[in-house]
């Protein structure tokens, strides 16, 4: 997701011979000639997935001893970045059973490596074995920055390799309704546990994380005049259940006498029960409505790359005024709770945050605000936050 501006600065200093360039939209900056661009899909890999997984693997092919190979890694190369024996159409309907299941980004990412040719430390390793030096620069979206797990660890030096994949599925009944040809990989035998570089050719770096994201919100809130505190940056579980646990601990328990905001980062996960339209985030938001019911207090949860679930959204605003608005057009907020449909109820409302691909991904954000010098929350643009 962060791949074309990492490929313009790595262009820009570095003199790079050829390359490989994965993104999940066209974009506006044309790579040089050397440097091939391909289009590929996010969340469920698609055949540019698959192009862009062959195309990496030609490149590494092509090394020789001594040169190197420079990985600039960001979230969605999980699914953008593929080479599998699985049939394209099993593959997306393995991710689209993960996608709806609620594990969390490690379990997820343990299967996909099971069913990769390039993932778990594979791209890494087959460099290692031309003699060819790799040097990872990671964006990480992964809690705690795992650098086997972010993107599914292409070029880790050390990775899991899925052997856990099946007990994964299992434990989360989801074995049976996987295709026959992932049960086949899954189950084959001989899987290594894992890979480790025992060269020393192979070193990776996190260069923007969840962390940092929330350290540059706290910083704007102070300048801002708000009294300030990170509750977290390691936010996971339930959102409909994290939701109200970070109001319970972000809101202030006696009506404050300055303002205050407190900031939380990481990954919360969605179990889909329903039909409806959403996110991570907006299901986030839309569990908090009733606490913050009168409240001089806005919420804000969002994904840093733009996109929350299968909507075109970042993410929702609450404030004090969401469930009385709401009340008014006739709207439940447990009723689309339960159809895991947040997107209609805060597209009903304006209240959506709309900012398109913003080409970076460090996880979600959640901000919370208290002013009790507002009697009431000011209102935002309709149709939509943008």
């Amino acid at each position: 997701k962060a791949a074309e501006a990492m490929a313009h600065a790595a262009l820009r200093l570095l003199p790079i011979e050829s390359g490989v360039l994965v993104t999940s939209r066209p974009g506006t900056i044309l790579p040089p000639d050397r440097v091939r661009r391909v289009v590929a899909s996010h969340p469920v890999p698609d055949e540019g997935s698959l192009e862009a997984g062959r195309g990496s693997l030609a490149l590494v092919d092509g090394l020789d001893p001594g040169d190197l190979l420079l990985v600039l890694l960001s979230g969605g190369a999980s699914s953008m970045l593929e080479v599998s024996s699985v049939p394209l159409a099993d593959i997306q309907a393995c991710y689209r059973i993960l996608l709806r299941s609620g594990l969390d980004i490690q379990s997820l990412n343990e299967v996909r490596k099971g069913l990769s040719g390039v993932k778990g430390g594979r791209l890494a390793e087959r460099a290692v074995l031309r003699g060819a030096h790799v040097v990872s620069l990671i964006v990480s979206d992964i809690l705690g920055d795992p650098i086997g797990d972010i993107g599914s660890g292409p070029s880790a030096p050390s990775s899991s390799r899925g052997a856990r994949a099946r007990t994964i599925l299992e434990d989360a009944h989801l074995w049976r309704e996987m295709p026959a040809s992932v049960k086949r990989v899954l189950d084959s035998s001989g899987r290594p546990v894992s890979w480790r570089d025992k060269s020393g050719l192979v070193r990776a770096l996190v260069v923007a994380n969840n962390e940092a994201a929330c350290r540059a919100a706290m910083d704007e809130a102070e300048r801002r005049g708000y009294r300030t505190r990170i509750v977290t940056t390691s936010l996971r579980g339930e959102s409909r259940e994290a939701g109200p646990q970070f109001i319970g601990r972000a809101l202030p328990r006696e009506n404050p006498t300055a303002k205050r905001a407190a900031i939380a980062g990481g990954e919360t996960t969605v179990t889909v029960r329903g039909s409806g339209r959403g996110g991570r985030n907006q299901e986030f938001a839309l569990s908090v409505v009733r606490a913050l019911e009168g409240k001089s207090a806005v919420l804000l949860s969002c994904g840093t790359d733009g996109i929350d679930g299968n909507s075109d959204a970042a993410g929702a605003i609450v404030d004090g005024t969401t469930f009385a608005r709401a009340r008014e057009q006739g709207l439940d907020p447990r009723d689309f709770l339960r159809r895991n449909d947040s997107y209609t109820f805060f597209e009903a409302l304006g209240d959506l945050i709309v900012t398109g691909p913003t080409g970076t991904n460090v996880s979600d954000l959640q901000i919370l605000l208290v002013d009790p010098s507002s009697a009431s929350v000011p209102r935002r643009a309709s149709p939509q936050s943008r």
